[in-house]
């Protein structure tokens, strides 16, 4: 007969004989076996692997700075590779950004799928990390990176067949569609690279390691600067140039995730056979993730609404002004948005090991450093929108009407940072619908009956006045479901423990 003992130790993986042999003199041969035995099969996580375990213990301060700071560095090179590809295709004129704008929606509902698979995954993983269930955490990963290659794939077939259709549908004008349909017959061929990379970054977020999506996002981008004037002036390829450079971009970052997991380097190790389906797991994880997917898919019809109206009513002018504020936007709440990303799997494993405390001192001192960043954001618009409207175009007309519609735009932007962070903070409880709920009562629920009405009465002016509506009756609805979630968890709102009024160290 073979001996148990025996045959267990020679199947296990290096990490667990090294760590059974490092440990004789504090557990029993019985006990050092039994632990081997679950590291091999993936029940727990070697302790050298282990990114996670300080979630629950090391301080929220430097949790946040460990975990949001590289997010937030990596969404703002994001965001100038954003504002540089735009300057780029705004030296071929008003047209060109108007097919950025057109095609920015587009885009969202690849990141719509991306981000839904993406939150509702790390959220998932954060759980299971902080529960101890190692195995379900790996199995998670796994589901990702095959979702992510059968949405990729659907997508760009879809995309490919009904582009031009699809373009109308958007809000395409006839003096744009040729422009729109070159820089977007590139994309959407992209479509898996998009949505991999972007689901990726939040499993590797979710296991406590925020420095690869920080590096993946970083190169990416760089990468995608570098080869913009190269592929649209150097070699001539005008627009279609742009969306070359992004993929060859995102190619770079995909490389770099996908050596990360099947590496030696995660303590996700992600085998062939966790990219079976597991309907479980899959479900977990858009019961978290499908509302953030429909909130996308929320902002792309409101995008798509505006657009339609704009380019019927007034021309292709203002769609290019709404192109700019989107991406004026986008770069005021990348710091935002990488505070969320931080403050995202530190909820998510504090809920699952119930140290309630610690989520709200996270989802406090997050709201304070998202709204001092985004505040000051908004007042630098206000002051000079003049000289950041010339970095994308030198139309007097485009100007003209962008310095009013920034002016209006960034009056509520102070409210943004709390807003955000409520929304993670039902995301890391498990509380998807929520969530959902508290993001479409800002850009969909509120933001689109109020585009139909204000211009009625307010012409142009209504469009712009739209946004700031929304987010302030928003907040108040933000408040009242976070101050009762707070009390049904024990979670003080209003009395801080003296640790969490310290905003630094």
């Amino acid at each position: 007969m073979v001996d148990k003992s025996a045959f267990l130790g020679y199947t296990l993986t290096r990490e667990a004989c090294e760590f059974c042999e490092g440990n004789g003199s504090m557990v029993e041969k019985h006990s050092k076996v039994q632990l081997a035995s679950q590291i091999a099969v993936g029940d727990i996580i070697p302790p050298k692997q282990n990114h996670s375990a300080e979630m629950g213990t090391d301080k929220i301060t430097s949790l946040l700075i460990r975990f949001s700071m590289p997010a937030t560095f990596a969404m703002a090179v994001m965001a100038s590779y954003n504002i540089v590809d735009t300057i780029f295709v705004g030296r071929l004129g008003g047209e060109a950004i108007a097919a950025l704008s057109i095609s920015f929606p587009i885009q969202m509902l690849f990141g719509a799928l991306a981000v839904g698979t993406g939150i509702g995954a790390g959220s998932f993983i954060s759980r299971s990390l902080g529960a101890g269930r190692y195995r379900d955490a790996v199995s998670a990963a796994g589901q990702s990176i095959i979702l992510s290659i059968l949405f990729g794939l659907f997508a760009a077939i879809a995309g490919l067949i009904f582009l031009e259709p699809l373009l109308v549908l958007f809000g395409t004008t006839p003096e744009i569609m040729a422009p729109t349909k070159e820089y977007m017959s590139i994309i959407i061929g992209g479509a898996g690279l998009i949505m991999l990379i972007m689901i990726l970054n939040h499993v590797v977020r979710a296991e406590g390691n925020a420095i690869l999506p920080m590096k993946v996002m970083v190169i990416s981008a760089v990468t995608n600067i570098i080869l913009d004037p190269v592929f649209i002036f150097t070699l001539g390829m005008g627009i279609r140039g742009a969306a070359v450079a992004t993929i060859l971009a995102k190619i770079v970052g995909v490389v770099m995730l996908l050596s990360y997991f099947y590496g030696r380097k995660s303590s996700l190790k992600v085998r062939l056979a966790h990219l079976r389906p597991c309907g479980r797991i899959i479900l977990d994880i858009y019961r978290v993730g499908l509302p953030s997917l429909l909130n996308q898919v929320a902002i792309n019809v409101s995008l798509v609404i505006v657009n339609r109206i704009l380019g019927d009513l007034y021309g292709y002018a203002p769609i290019a002004v709404m192109g700019l504020l989107v991406r004026f936007q986008m770069f005021a709440f990348m710091p935002v948005i990488g505070i969320a990303q931080g403050v995202l799997p530190i909820v998510g494993f504090n809920f699952g090991a119930k140290k309630m405390e610690r989520i709200g001192e996270a989802v406090f001192k997050g709201s304070v450093a998202a709204t001092v960043l985004v505040t000051a954001a908004g007042i630098a618009l206000y002051l000079f929108p003049e000289f950041f409207l010339r970095f994308f175009t030198g139309e007097d007309e485009l100007i003209k009407v962008g310095m009013d519609a920034v002016r209006i735009m960034v009056l509520t932007y102070p409210l943004i940072g709390m807003h955000t962070m409520a929304v993670v903070f039902f995301q890391g409880i498990g509380k998807g619908t929520t969530s959902l709920f508290l993001a479409l009562m800002r850009q969909f629920i509120l933001y689109i009956p109020f585009i139909l009405l204000m211009p009625r009465y307010y012409g142009l002016t209504g469009f712009w006045l739209a946004t700031p509506l929304a987010d302030l009756l928003s907040f108040i609805v933000v408040i009242l479901l976070v101050s009762r979630e707070f009390n049904r968890h024990g979670i003080l709102l209003i009395r801080w423990p003296r640790s969490c009024c310290r905003i630094f160290p």
